[in-house]
Formats: structure tokens, sequence, C-alpha cells
């Protein structure tokens, strides 16, 4: 008998044909492909990934649809199926909606929604566990911070909040907590996205003093933590308890925006500005982007919140879709903060040029010796690069040309591009073969300061160190790059930000993102009322300096806006960028012929900006393109929505 007669029959009509997205790298087989259901696979239904046979291999894929009906072509059986859906329709259609508006596929997107499936973990007593309740926690105080910030406590509510400092920790999570809580008492699943895991892990303790848990499969709990750093069995089983609706709070990192939940109560997005919310996989979703149609398709409250805003989130608030919350901060409870640029330092006179003032040491010192102290320094390694000891010409790569650099003063030259170490280099002007560092990197600042600071600990955080856990340090001197500041009980007593600047790297943004930078850095100082400080030591473009000294986290990404506008870049506009062959650039320029946009070619690509309202046409027409191209096996076409120019 033909494989389309052998599938299950049911009421004796037609067979249980099911629709599968396979796990598929090429545009043109994003679609559905019928397989029958056999009778020993009957408990199937849609959002269930499975197996199946697919161009002569077994491949995985997710069950999107199920129908009873008679096949008009013959079809092969699902081979096998999870016990249970990692997906529910919804979370379907909230994929295709990321997947259609990034230009990307189905497929894409699942990989990115669900961790990777764990059979043990299915079988689970999932239907006995009943949803938990937060009537056994004591949540009063935090939904009372909220409510003093101005957050959002009840569903449809959205809001953007220029944070201010609580507790000396990376995050305000009193009230992150506090509206993710209250609106959840209505009913329903609160998501509140963070940055990183430290951020999570405030949130966690917080959450744990006022009696809330973590979800376990042993335990049960309130809160689902989304951590990359969790084994596949947790990760999963948090996930799906999650999805079936047995935790009123999920807390994650990027991925926690797209979690599926049964009733979105809210959604929050915490230290909004953030790169690490733009995904670097297909299609490249950006998460404050999926929260907020998340939030406009099912009515949930919404919040962009973070120490320093970025244009993108302050544009929501000039097209309607939230509010400004503008509370003004207690200034009791901030850092001082004060910034010394070369004219000041020129006063201090051969002092002043040193990378740490005169006037700084002692304060810090002062700090070290009655609590903790941090030194913040933006360049990572040992230092920005190195010279030629004669005549200090920059030191680069024989092979690629890429800069030279150490990880510590007696180490070998290695290039930073290909990794060659460089035993035999000579200086291409002079001959001369010693080399010099250019700049302080956290490595060499530290070594420096354990001479300096007179029997005081020193201790280094940064990525190639170890980044030190929060609340591990209780004396000396922190030294670390800005991401990787851990935070202390009660607060630095002073914290020094050396080689401050605006990176002309960071394009579109670059003085948000600063700004970010260093109110994140001066967050975890103590208030000014116990004497907690912050000095900026760095030449700052005048609007940044006056944002870091009154904490304004609003205003620097206001003028942003405002530029951007003035040029028509986004978010005022849209841009998608085109990446590959130049025949490839011309079908998809030629099939936006009449779209009104305007396409700009350069040597590896083409950028495409257009209206917000003409973006999703552009974006289904270069798809179109994507997937003729891909049928053909024509050389690939590569397209990123939502793109920043010059970023």
């Amino acid at each position: 008998m033909g494989a389309h007669r052998q599938g299950r029959r049911i009421g004796g009509s037609g067979l249980v044909i099911v629709g599968v997205a396979v796990d598929s790298p090429l545009p043109h087989l994003d679609r559905p492909f019928d397989y029958e259901l056999p009778e020993a696979l009957s408990g199937v239904t849609v959002g269930t990934r499975v197996r199946v046979p697919f161009a002569g291999r077994l491949v995985s894929g997710v069950v999107v649809s199920a129908e009873d009906r008679e096949s008009v072509h013959p079809v092969k059986p699902v081979r096998s199926a999870g016990a249970l859906p990692s997906f529910t329709p919804e979370a379907l259609e909230l994929a295709r909606d990321i997947a259609s508006r990034y230009a990307g596929s189905l497929w894409d997107v699942l990989r990115l929604m669900a961790p990777a499936r764990v059979a043990s973990v299915e079988k689970y007593a999932w239907d006995e566990w009943a949803p938990s309740t937060m009537t056994d926690a004591d949540t009063e105080v935090l939904v009372a911070s909220a409510l003093e910030a101005g957050l959002p406590t009840a569903r449809g509510d959205r809001a953007l909040w220029p944070a201010t400092p609580w507790g000396s920790q990376v995050a305000p999570t009193e009230a992150l907590l506090g509206t993710a809580i209250a609106t959840a008492s209505e009913g329903g699943t609160s998501i509140i996205v963070a940055s990183d895991a430290r951020a999570v892990a405030a949130l966690l303790r917080t959450a744990t003093a006022s009696g809330l848990t973590r979800w376990s499969a042993r335990s049960g709990g309130h809160i689902a933590v989304l951590d990359s750093d969790d084994g596949a069995s947790v990760r999963y089983g948090s996930y799906l308890a999650a999805m079936r609706g047995l935790v009123p709070l999920v807390i994650g990192t990027r991925q926690a925006a797209w979690q599926p939940v049964p009733h979105l109560a809210s959604i929050v997005v915490w230290d909004e500005s953030s790169p690490t919310f733009a995904e670097p996989r297909a299609p490249y979703p950006h998460s404050r982007t999926v929260a907020a149609m998340r939030a406009q398709d099912t009515g949930a409250a919404f919040v962009a919140a973070g120490y320093s805003l970025s244009a993108e989130s302050i544009a929501l608030v000039e097209h309607g879709f939230a509010r400004r919350i503008e509370t003004r901060p207690d200034r009791s409870a901030l850092p001082l903060i004060e910034v010394l640029d070369s004219q000041r330092r020129e006063h201090e006179g051969a002092a002043g040029k040193h990378w740490m003032p005169a006037q700084v040491w002692p304060r810090l010192l002062a700090a070290a010796q009655s609590g903790v102290a941090a030194v913040v320094v933006p360049q990572a390694g040992y230092a920005a690069g190195l010279a030629c000891a004669r005549c200090g010409t920059w030191a680069e790569c024989a092979e690629c040309g890429g800069d030279l650099s150490r990880t510590a003063a007696s180490s070998v030259a290695t290039c930073r591009d290909c990794g060659i170490e460089a035993h035999a280099w000579h200086c291409p002007e002079c001959r001369e073969h010693r080399l010099r560092p250019v700049g302080l990197g956290v490595a060499r600042l530290t070594e420096q300061l354990s001479r300096m600071a007179q029997g005081a600990l020193v201790s280094q955080s940064s990525a190639a160190s170890g980044v030190l856990q929060d609340l591990t340090i209780d004396s000396g001197i922190v030294v670390a790059t800005p991401g990787a500041l851990p935070a202390v009980r009660g607060g630095y007593g002073h914290v020094a930000i050396v080689g401050a600047r605006v990176s002309v790297n960071d394009g579109l943004g670059a003085e948000a993102l600063s700004l970010r930078r260093w109110l994140n850095a001066a967050a975890l100082a103590a208030p000014r009322a116990d004497g907690g400080g912050v000095t900026v030591v760095g030449d700052l473009p005048p609007d940044v300096r006056q944002a870091l000294v009154s904490w304004d986290g609003f205003d620097v990404g206001e003028r942003d806006l405002v530029q951007r506008v003035t040029l028509g870049l986004p978010p005022q506009r849209r841009a998608l960028r085109l990446d590959g062959a130049a025949e490839a650039i011309d079908e998809a320029t030629q099939a936006l012929v009449g779209v009104s946009a305007t396409v700009s070619r350069d040597g590896d690509g083409a950028w495409v900006v257009a209206s917000r309202g003409v973006m999703p046409t552009i974006a289904g027409l270069v798809r179109a393109v994507v997937v003729a191209r891909s049928a053909r096996s024509a050389s690939p076409l590569y397209v990123k929505v939502d793109a920043t120019p010059g970023g």
C-alpha cells in the first residue's frame, strides 16, 4: 500500500495530515510540508516537535497544523514526536509575526523561541501541577515601590521609565518586580526581560527576600527563570512551566521577550538601550521591539526602562505608544557625580596629566580603607595597543595588518585579528624590536594600582580575567571594565571612571550608549547621603556631561531622536540592509521599483530606508526575492530589517 494509505483515520473519514515546518536553512522551504500521523502518535497536537523524513534524511520539525482529510499526493509518516507540545498555537502565531516583521523564516524564530527539547522533562506529571499564586508572599513593599515610581499596575498601561538607582544594585529591582506583580495579580503572567545575568540574579534575590520562589520540577514555585547557564533540563522545564501558565512571573535575558505564556499580563524590558537585546542570529529580532509588539497585540502592560534611554524607546513616547514617567529623583539617594575634563586637569599641572588625577586618588584610597572603591576603565586587555619603543609607530601584524596586543607586560605580542604571535617583530620605520604599551587596559591598570594602593586588596573584574560576582567583595579596590563592575553591599564609597569618552565606533546613538555605560557604573556607588561619589575623568560632549551630573537619562536620547528625525534616520524611518552578490542586490532593488523608499548602494550591498508604514511592504517584497533566488539555487541574498546605518 502507498504511504498515503497507512495513516490513522478519524471516524472512518480521511487521514490525519499534519503540516510540519522543517529545519532547513533554505528560504524556499519555509512552508509547511504534509505528513501522515501514525496511530502510535495519536497524541500529537499542533506545536509538538517531531522528526520527519525529508530529502533523504531525518530532520527536526514542528507541527503547525493538523487536519482530518485525504491526501492528494502520497505523504510519508511522522517518525517520532515529543510527548508534549513545545509551542502553543498563540506562540506559533507570535513566531509568524516576528518572522514577517524581520523578513525571516518561521523555523529560525522557533529555534530562538524554545530551548533544546529534553525527553525526560516532558515525562513529568505536568497535568498534576496547579498554577502557583502569590498570596503566600509578602509583596506589598514591591508593589508600593512601583506605585511610588509611577510604573503601570494594570493591563493596558504602557510607560517609559528613566530610572534612578535603588540600593546600589544593578537595577531598581523592587519597582520592576512591583509592576510585574501588580499586573499579574489580575491573572496571567508577567515577563521581565533583563540585559544580563547579573540583573536577573539581582531581581531573583529581591523576589526571594519577599517570599517568592524560583520554579523547579521538585517543588514548583512562583518564578520561571530563563538562564542560559542552567542545564538543558532546567532550561526546558522552566520554559514549559511558563508556557503552561504554572508561574505568575518569568525573568530572563534576551530570549524571555518571546517566551510563550497563556495570558500575558505585562512585559518589562530593563536596561532597554543595552546592545545585548539585539539578537545576533537570523532573523535578528530585537527584544524591545518584540515586547512592544506583544503588548500591542495582547493589551498587556508594557515598560521600557533604564538609567539611560535610547532614541528608539523615546520614539515610542513621541508616537503615542507609551507615556513618559517624569518622577523627580531623590537627590540624596544619588551619588555625587563630578566630571574632570582636560581643562580642569590642566590646572593641576603635571599631576593632572596622570591617568589618576591627584585630587581623585585620596578619595579613592579613603573609600578603599573604609569599605570598597572602584576604578572603571573602558579598555579591556593590557593596553589599547602597542607601539615602537623608539619612534612610536603603531605595531601591526606582518601577516594581516591587524593591531598587536599583549595580555601582560611579559607576554608575547599577538595579533588581535588572526591570533599569530609576533616573536620577531621589527618596526618598519626604524627597525627597533622593543614594544611599549599605548593606553591603559584593565590588566595594566590593575598592575599599577597594586603598586599604588599601599597594601589595599586590588581585584580585577573583566571578561578575560573573569567577572566577579555581585556581593562577593567587601574591601579594597575593584578594577573593572564597565559591564563587569560587581555590586557591593552598601555601594562603593567612591567610583573613578578613567578614560571616559564617546566612541565613534558605536555609530548612531553613541552618546546615549556612552551615558548608559557610565550611569550603570555610577548606580553602584553609595548614595551621597552616605558619602558616595563618582568622578568621571575624560572629555565628554556637554550634553553627556550635564546628563551625568544631573542624572538625566532622558535628555541625551531625546536630542538624539530630534537629530535623527531631521536627517530622516531610524527610528523616524526604518532601514533594511541588503548584502550579497551584485546581481542579487540588483534583483532586490528592481523588485522595489515603484515603492516609496530611498535605496543607497555601497561596495558590499545596499541600504533601503523607508517610512514605517511602507517598510512591511518592502520586507515582504525582499523576502519574496530571497525565496525565489533560493528556489533556483542562485547566490543568496541576505536581509536584515531594522538595521542601523553606521552602527
